[in-house]
């Protein structure tokens, strides 16, 4: 009986004791101190969900998906009770607001303040931060999260990036031992290829926000769109050698950034200075990250109408849990998070006592949009007529960013900015012609992504410069000041043509116009279809087509039997192909389809290098593109074992930017693999490392040698005017070449470096670069980057070297340049 009593008694104890605790603190969450290990996602979300199920009064979790590799994405909603229970209804009616919704506007709603923590995955301060920022609010005890609550939705994103934190994680965990290793030669300060900084296909997602490439990106900007908050706040780290930074924000400011948002910025360097001057911690304002490019964390949401910020913590990948400075001082993980904490909750206290007027110039952001219009040209007008594929590309990302399009409806004509003629001109408009008015609640945010040339206040910026979406989908595409209205209806009609019953067909053509004729190619050749293509033009069936067309004939793919038609016309409505049937060989002008300027396209099997020296993003460009655009395999190889790799097992080796020195000792190897008919394809820098060597007719330029150091103070300004930190040129296509196939005369381009080689004196120069259309170009380069090669094939023995100076998949956003590495892929033989 005594042992029963005591029983009872340590049982209500327990009880009693977990009831009283409730809540727990970090801290005694995970039974250490914040800041005295690095966690791993899973550990983080539990600590979430514990706060969840200890506050439900204040606290949320709105599930997102998952991850690549599985993990969970979440946002926690913290508010008052009150708030917390109409969420929804505060949600419909924030929309509302603006014109984004059909609920009831009301503007007695709290503000709507997001925080995102670690975009970068080795920029792990922040979720570690992030634990601490939720328990303040959710707890509810401080002065602070009590004044925040009453009038503010926080919406909290834990882990922007859980793939690439975790990867951080689990190598830094590994090696660290009972404390903390201050040398600089540590293994816990060298973090191996490619880091943690990348999401699972190595993309920078805070480089992807806008065009949503990424499945991390499109699960979460879809959550932001339904929300649209008044504020979002991004939280990274830099170097450890740096302090911190916090805004107002460096120069060029983008123009449309409005008066209310430029001012905001400057308050809340001002909110954020207190607690750092007050303990003393050092920190810098208005350098280094500026407002430009529209696909960060920061601008995003200001050109969202948000008060959008970016914060750097000195620290990353390097820093590990402590690392001794340049100046002496031992940074922290724990001063780290204190550092990320202090303006959490800085930035929560301003947006929460200048709320009022922030929802006001929220609204008047949408709502004069939308009555008003916006920017010179009120509206962009993109040619329908042989851009089918292109158009839905394009509509697809608009649909995305919730900017609404229609279609012209009618004939008629107007005057504006021609885009490929780089003027104003008058042009025709055709009933099935894409319009997209900046009459609407985004239409700042249209503005800026159809902008014909960014404005710069300042050219020392931290990325590209140019962006405009006409180009990077390259559709023709003209800029009027009229206020243009279309149809909603998007145009229907099959592309395919129907086979005429009773007759067999004896072969199918298909016109290259985009991208998707190259997803179409890559399935036929993993249902291990026979596709052959035609190198001139012909007329057949009463239509004209162009060199390049892709023919699938009944012969040689006698194993589809009877199932031939079906099989085929199944997998072109697939992709919404202009498929049509020819019913005999014999052509009515042209090269017959058994003639010998018709070549097999076989299914190559394709390698890609990556590993230490090689950058991870330009790996990632061209991962993603075969596993998730084009859906056809790749190898991947790593480079410490490129030297014992079979090189003729493969049929195509990619190379993306990097440096080879350490990887390739020798190319006498791939020299022979390429003359026993291989084809490698080099991206950027890995043309550098090529250039001039045996049997590779790529050759630098002379360069000058001259000193333009000029002033050490002015150092940083002088070498912008050697540089193109992003900038959209034309580039001349010969499109008679199978590198060119499906192109026009010209085609637009990212161009992100000097080019300082010669064209090849044996070899096709395909592509040239033509005029500058927008960004920056240092001034000493804008003279020079004229007539110069981009995109060359040199012939070597049976095989072929693929040079392209510039890489066309440029961050998966840049459509126009698919299209022309599924060619050097498949058709350049």
């Amino acid at each position: 009986m005594k042992i029963i009593k005591t029983l009872f008694f340590i049982s209500i104890f327990f009880a009693t004791n977990t009831y009283a605790q409730g809540l727990l603190s970090p801290d005694k969450f995970f039974g250490e101190p914040t800041g005295s290990k690095f966690h791993f996602h899973h550990q983080l979300i539990s600590y979430v969900e514990h706060v969840a199920a200890n506050k439900p009064e204040n606290v949320k979790i709105l599930p997102l998906g998952k991850t690549t590799e599985g993990r969970p994405q979440l946002i926690v909603a913290i508010g008052s009770p009150e708030n917390i229970k109409n969420l929804e209804s505060i949600r419909k009616a924030n929309l509302a607001n603006i014109g984004m919704g059909d609920g009831t506007p009301n503007s007695n709603i709290p503000v709507i303040a997001m925080l995102s923590y670690n975009v970068h995955g080795n920029e792990s301060v922040s979720s570690e931060c992030m634990v601490k920022v939720i328990y303040e609010m959710a707890a509810g005890q401080s002065d602070l999260s009590k004044s925040v609550l009453k009038n503010t939705v926080v919406l909290i994103d834990p882990c922007v990036n859980p793939d690439g934190f975790d990867r951080y994680s689990t190598w830094y965990n590994r090696y660290i031992g009972s404390s903390p290793d201050l040398h600089g030669a540590s293994v816990e300060h060298h973090e191996p290829w490619p880091g943690g900084r990348f999401n699972h296909y190595l993309f920078d997602l805070n480089r992807d926000i806008a065009w949503q490439t990424q499945k991390e990106t499109q699960q979460r900007i879809s959550f932001y769109n339904s929300w649209m908050p008044q504020l979002h706040a991004d939280f990274h780290e830099m170097g450890p050698n740096s302090t911190y930074y916090f805004a107002p924000s460096a120069k060029p400011f983008h123009e449309d950034i409005n008066t209310y948002q430029r001012d905001f910025q400057v308050m809340l360097g001002e909110y954020n200075k207190k607690n750092f001057d007050d303990k003393g911690w050092l920190y810098y304002t208005k350098e280094n990250y500026d407002l430009l490019y529209p696909s960060y964390g920061d601008t995003y949401p200001t050109y969202n109408g948000a008060i959008g910020m970016t914060f750097e913590q000195a620290g990353g990948g390097p820093a590990g849990l402590a690392f001794k400075r340049q100046d002496g001082d031992t940074l922290t993980l724990t001063d780290r998070i204190a550092h990320s904490y202090s303006t959490s909750l800085g930035t929560l206290k301003a947006i929460s006592e200048k709320s009022e007027e922030t929802k006001k110039a929220f609204a008047k952001y949408f709502n004069d949009a939308q009555s008003k219009g916006y920017g010179k040209y009120k509206s962009y007008i993109l040619k329908y007529a042989g851009n089918e594929a292109k158009i839905n590309a394009l509509t697809d990302q608009l649909d995305r960013l919730q900017i609404k399009y229609g279609y012209a409806g009618k004939k008629s004509t107007g005057f504006g900015f021609n885009y490929q003629a780089n003027k104003e001109d008058n042009f025709s408009i055709d009933e099935k012609d894409l319009i997209i008015s900046t009459f609407q609640p985004k239409g700042v945010f249209t503005k800026i992504l159809f902008e014909p040339k960014t404005v710069l206040e300042d050219s020392n910026t931290y990325d590209i410069t140019a962006w405009s979406l006409p180009y990077a989908f390259d559709i023709e595409a003209y800029a009027t000041s009229a206020k243009l209205t279309g149809d909603e209806a998007k145009p229907t009609g099959t592309r395919i043509s129907e086979v005429t019953a009773g007759k067999k067909v004896f072969a199918f053509a298909s016109e290259i116009n985009s991208f998707e004729e190259s997803k179409f190619l890559a399935s036929l050749l993993k249902e291990k279809i026979k596709v052959r293509v035609q190198e001139n033009a012909f007329k057949a069936e009463g239509k004209n087509f162009k060199r390049g067309t892709l023919l699938i004939t009944r012969k040689g793919n006698e194993n589809l039997g009877a199932n031939f038609e079906t099989k085929v016309v199944e997998i072109a409505k697939m992709f919404n192909i202009n498929l049509t049937p020819m019913y005999s060989g014999l052509v009515e002008s042209g090269s017959d389809v058994g003639a010998g300027s018709v070549d097999v396209v076989n299914a190559p099997k394709v390698g890609l290098l990556m590993g230490a020296g090689i950058t991870p993003t330009a790996v990632g460009d061209v991962w993603h593109y075969f596993d998730q655009q084009l859906k056809y395999p790749v190898t991947l190889i790593d480079g410490s074992y490129f030297s014992s790799v079979d090189l003729w097992s493969f049929d195509v080796l990619i190379l993306p930017n990097g440096n080879y020195g350490k990887i390739i000792s020798d190319t006498k190897e791939i020299n022979r693999w390429i003359s026993d008919g291989g084809r490698l394809i080099l991206l950027e820098s890995a043309n550098d490392f090529f250039a001039g060597k045996d049997g590779f007719n790529l050759i630098s330029k002379t360069k000058d040698k001259k000193n333009t150091q000029g002033i050490y103070g002015d150092r940083e300004r002088n070498a912008i005017s050697d540089q193109i930190p992003g900038a959209i040129f034309k580039i001349n296509l010969d499109n008679t070449h199978p590198l060119a196939y499906g192109y026009s005369g010209s085609s637009y381009f990212m161009i992100k470096n000097k080019i300082d080689f010669d064209y090849l004196k044996n070899g096709w120069n395909v592509g040239k670069l033509g005029d500058h259309m927008s960004g920056f170009v240092g001034k000493n380069l804008i003279t020079t980057m004229k007539d110069l090669p981009v995109f060359s094939v040199q012939d070597l023995g049976k095989g072929k070297v693929i040079y392209m100076i510039e890489s066309p998949l440029f961050r998966a956003f840049w459509n126009s340049g698919k299209l022309m590495f599924a060619n050097a892929t498949f058709l350049v033989k």
